[in-house]
C-alpha cells in the first residue's frame, strides 16, 4: 500500500476548492441573470398596470363622448320628424331607441 502524501492532499483539496469556486460563479452568474429578468419583468409589469390605466380611462371617456354622440343624433333625428320628415328618420329613431334601451339592460 502507497503511502499518501502531503503533496496529493493538497492537491486533492486545492482540486475540492476549484470544483467549489467553479460552482460558486456558475450560482452567481445564473443568480445575476435571473434577478436582472426579475427586475426587468417588474418594471415592465409596472409600466403595463400603467398603460392599463390610462387605457381605462380612455375607454370610460370614449363611451361618455359615444353616449353624447348618439343622444344628439337622436335628437336631430326627432327634430327632422317634427318637421315632417318620415321614413329613414322614423327608421333611425327607432333603431337608436332599440340599441339605448337593449344596451341599458346589459
Amino acid at each position: 500500500m502507497e503511502a499518501i502524501t502531503l503533496g496529493q492532499i493538497g492537491a486533492g483539496v486545492a482540486l475540492i476548492f476549484g470544483i467549489i469556486k467553479f460552482i460558486e460563479y456558475i450560482y452567481n452568474v445564473l443568480k445575476k441573470s435571473t434577478l436582472d429578468k426579475i427586475n426587468q419583468n417588474t418594471k415592465d409589469i409596472a409600466e403595463l398596470k400603467n398603460e392599463v390605466g390610462v387605457l381605462k380611462s380612455e375607454v370610460k371617456d370614449s363611451k361618455e363622448e359615444r353616449l353624447i354622440l348618439v343622444n344628439g343624433i337622436l335628437a336631430c333625428l326627432k327634430g327632422l320628424k317634427e318637421q315632417g320628415c318620415n321614413g329613414p328618420v322614423t327608421e333611425g329613431i327607432n333603431q337608436i331607441e332599440e340599441y339605448l334601451m337593449k344596451k341599458s339592460h346589459d
